[in-house]
């Protein structure tokens, strides 16, 4: 038996071990085989090993680069989306194509919300390169759809359709993922009301989309039940201040809610 007995003694106790109900030598009763004992009997069992590399440590680094790096706000906004969500029945396109349009058409009028910090400058782009987040066969990745201020509904739709295809199926290269300069998150087709994601580092701002609801809402003095999506924007408050931010999602959900195709 290892030497050591008490110190034995003390780490079975810890686990309600009785070790003389343990069907071993006592010479062979030693640390290593308590430990041994208790991470097969105590601590969940490991089913797979899978090393983070490739797009998926990619998507990562940027992750915890934006914790580590940022100083991030969220703020939020309930949109009413009847009219848009008529709009866009009858415009035959996907849904996300056409925020994705109206976001461009708001970063207009807001360009350092397309921006990145990087060697503690902030740069500024003419172009929108919108960045979709998609839970793919390889996890989260997300591939950008460039100039997208300069592109028609029908070429962005065309476009989304045969880019998200191929990255839910993990089919993706470098250069999909890479040049974003403002990416949205939408998880309301999986139910979810409202949520807060970390930017896309080192861009400064994200777009959070939760799933459009009946819910009731006051309208001139009177209860309605409405279909409202509430939407989150985060952003890197080294770069972009709260009021500029609350600006931005404030023109966003007016044009959401004026949209016409």
């Amino acid at each position: 038996m290892d030497s050591n007995l008490n110190d034995i003694k003390r780490l079975a106790d810890q686990y309600n071990i009785n070790l003389d109900s343990l069907n071993v030598d006592k010479n062979l009763l030693t640390m290593d085989y308590i430990k041994k004992y208790i991470a097969e009997n105590f601590y969940p069992h490991v089913i797979e090993r899978k090393p983070i590399t490739g797009i998926r440590k990619m998507i990562a680094d940027h992750l915890v680069s934006g914790l580590k790096e940022s100083a991030i706000i969220s703020l939020y906004s309930e949109i009413l989306m009847d009219d848009f969500m008529a709009a866009y029945k009858s415009a035959g396109v996907s849904m996300n194509v056409l925020l994705i349009k109206i976001i461009s058409n708001t970063l207009m009028h807001y360009p350092y919300m397309n921006s990145e910090i990087k060697n503690n400058k902030i740069i500024t782009y003419d172009s929108h390169n919108i960045g979709i987040a998609v839970d793919s066969k390889i996890g989260l990745i997300v591939p950008v759809i460039r100039n997208v201020n300069t592109k028609d509904i029908k070429t962005l739709d065309n476009e989304y359709r045969e880019l998200i295809a191929r990255a839910k199926n993990g089919i993706i290269k470098e250069i999909d993922i890479t040049g974003g300069t403002f990416t949205i998150s939408n998880l309301g087709s999986l139910g979810v009301s409202y949520f807060m994601s970390i930017p896309n580092w080192p861009q400064v701002a994200i777009l959070s989309i939760g799933s459009t609801e009946d819910r009731p809402v006051v309208l001139d003095g009177k209860i309605e039940i409405r279909k409202v999506m509430t939407a989150s924007i985060t952003v890197d408050h080294r770069a972009v201040d709260g009021a500029p931010a609350a600006r931005f999602l404030s023109e966003l959900k007016y044009n959401i809610e004026n949209f016409r195709p």
